[in-house]
């Protein structure tokens, strides 16, 4: 496996470039859909006192709603934004590392953009910087994106190269144990065992371990890693029937026999060598990642982004002060106001949430789905009449957007309301008719 990574990093680095510029080509519409996403600082957050780039937060925003496959809410956005400032954050911090370790050439960086130019059949240079223009980066900024992730992926593959596997990651050990709180404890109960004793007898008769005492100690077998380090270490190193020294861990003392060693069984079936290589290799990441963040400061600066991070934790009455910090800054912003009006939802101030509703359809009344949010709040207060009022209203908005009506649909017949029902049906037909011509003057292409 480590073979095939070191022949095969410089694809699997340029397939990652590729992917990020089809994401930075194509994906970046969301970002321009007017001034509700628009941010007035791009100071997103600090990782140890470093900005974040907020280019790679919007990637990242736009490569988890593209891996939706549906049509977003505005109410999905705080959930979404949220999960792309952890990967922005997660991805920062993997980078400042990788440039302790690795270096990126300017070579490498141009041959990525030769094989991003290939595969979007871009014929130029000059081409190239039109088309990044009109996402608006710099051909260097460009570079420095791609130069920012060949970096990671070099940095990710360097650490897989660093994990070897021992014959002792290929084992599981069954092993039985007696726990105590004290080594004098321990070293009578080893000196008895010596005897002859029954080791299990001795176990259920004084074992602080309420999970294995009932079994005489058996805690079944398990693999490398799975133990505390002092516990493991000996259990390893014992052949079937024989009976460790006294054993100190943070749990205490432990007498430890092992009773069987086998080969370990992988479910996916793989080599047991290759699969056991991939298992370390991903234990070792998440140790390290866990290692690198918890010594990490983290500051996220965007009221907006913050009012995420304090709502989803619960934080409520802190998350709606952010809230509001985020719409002073940024009043035009429709979608920051559908942020509150959750929030005080969260709170259980219904006439405050509505109000903050209301206010995002002042900012963006040719939106259906902020209507949609309206009416959904009324019916959720038993307000039906209301909430088909809302309805209506994005009913009249919509357009030809054939899945919004289909929404309203459904939300009518719930409601019973056989008017609007037959409208909806109506305005689908309509719809679909006029799909149906477009498609045959394309000749039947869609």
């Amino acid at each position: 496996m480590l073979t095939w990574l070191r022949k095969n990093t410089k694809n699997i680095i340029l397939v990652v470039a590729i992917l990020f510029v089809i994401s930075m080509f194509y994906g970046l519409g969301y970002w321009g859909r007017g001034e509700r996403t628009a941010k007035k600082t791009s100071a997103l957050a600090k990782v140890n006192g470093k900005e974040i780039d907020p280019l790679r937060f919007r990637e990242n925003l736009n490569k988890i709603i593209q891996n939706l496959g549906q049509e977003i809410s505005p109410q999905d956005l705080p959930f979404l934004e949220n999960l792309a400032l952890g990967q922005t954050i997660d991805f920062t911090l993997i980078l400042n590392e990788a440039k302790k370790r690795v270096r990126v050439s300017g070579r490498e960086v141009d041959g990525a953009l030769e094989s991003i130019m290939r595969q979007q059949n871009i014929p130029s240079k000059r081409e190239l910087e039109r088309a990044l223009k009109n996402v608006g980066l710099s051909l260097n900024k460009f570079r420095d994106l791609i130069r920012d992730d060949i970096l990671v992926q070099k940095f990710m593959v360097k650490l897989r190269e660093e994990v070897r596997v021992t014959p002792d990651d290929l084992k599981e050990v069954r092993a039985s144990h007696i726990l105590v709180t004290s080594e004098a404890e321990a070293q009578k109960l080893l000196a008895r065992i010596k005897k002859g004793e029954d080791f299990a007898k001795l176990a259920r008769a004084y074992s602080k371990d309420p999970g294995s005492a009932p079994k005489g100690g058996d805690l079944g077998y398990f693999t490398l890693g799975t133990m505390v380090e002092p516990f493991e270490k000996a259990a390893f190193s014992l052949k079937p029937g024989e009976v460790s020294g006294v054993v100190k861990s943070p749990f205490g003392y432990h007498l430890i026999k092992v009773t069987n060693v086998r080969m370990r069984r992988f479910p996916s079936g793989e080599e047991p060598e290759k699969a056991a290589l991939k298992e370390k290799q991903e234990k070792a990441f998440r140790n390290w990642y866990a290692e690198v963040r918890s010594k990490a400061k983290i500051e996220i600066l965007s009221p907006e982004l913050r009012g995420h991070d304090l709502r989803f934790r619960g934080r409520i009455p802190e998350a709606i002060e952010e809230y509001k910090k985020a719409i002073a800054e940024n009043p035009a912003n429709a979608y920051l106001h559908v942020f509150l009006g959750d929030a005080y939802r969260a709170a259980g101030q219904n006439e405050l949430a509505l109000s903050e509703y209301e206010n995002a359809i002042k900012l963006e009344g040719g939106n259906p789905e902020l209507y949609l949010i309206l009416g959904k709040a009324y019916e959720s207060l038993g307000q039906k009449d209301m909430a088909a009022l809302q309805y209506r209203k994005a009913s009249l908005v919509a357009g030809d957007n054939k899945a919004l009506h289909q929404k309203l649909l459904k939300l009518f017949q719930a409601l019973k309301r056989p008017q609007e029902v037959a409208r909806e049906k109506e305005e689908i037909k309509r719809i679909e008719k006029k799909e149906k011509f477009e498609k045959e003057l394309r000749g039947g292409k869609d």
